[in-house]
């Protein structure tokens, strides 16, 4: 089973995301805020990472610097979960994906897929058609 590190402030977002990732039949470690993310990361199996671009405590790109900064880390995929306002070029020169909040479930799914090269089967229908708002 691949395992995805989900790094999210937000409990609520974060909890919902692994709802949405377990739900597809990943495994998901979780993390706080960014520090805390790279830690895992850099002593856990993570097959990739979901990780918010900005948050009040945590900045996503500085994570993503360190995480592409560190030979351990540097191979893992990082998919940057951004507000409309935060999709800048730099996320996306750091970032093997990006999702734009608010997102539908089968969006993150996708692009999880994607980055991953996984050829597992999309998501159930309701997972298709539920949306996801950023808090």
């Amino acid at each position: 089973m691949q395992t995805i590190l989900v790094v999210e402030e937000d409990a609520v977002i974060r909890g919902l995301i692994r709802a949405i990732l377990e739900t597809a039949g990943y495994q998901v470690n979780e993390a706080g805020d960014g520090e805390a993310g790279f830690q895992i990361a850099r002593r856990s199996e993570v097959d990739a990472i979901v990780l918010d671009c900005m948050g009040f405590h945590t900045n996503g790109m500085a994570m993503l610097r360190k995480v592409r900064g560190t030979a351990n880390t540097a191979h893992i995929p990082v998919i940057a979960l951004c507000g409309l306002g935060q999709s800048g070029a730099e996320v996306g020169l750091w970032a093997n994906g990006l999702v734009v909040k608010p997102f539908r479930p089968a969006q993150l799914l996708i692009k999880v897929q994607m980055v991953m090269g996984s050829r597992s089967e999309v998501v159930a229908s309701n997972l298709m058609t539920q949306p996801f708002a950023s808090a």
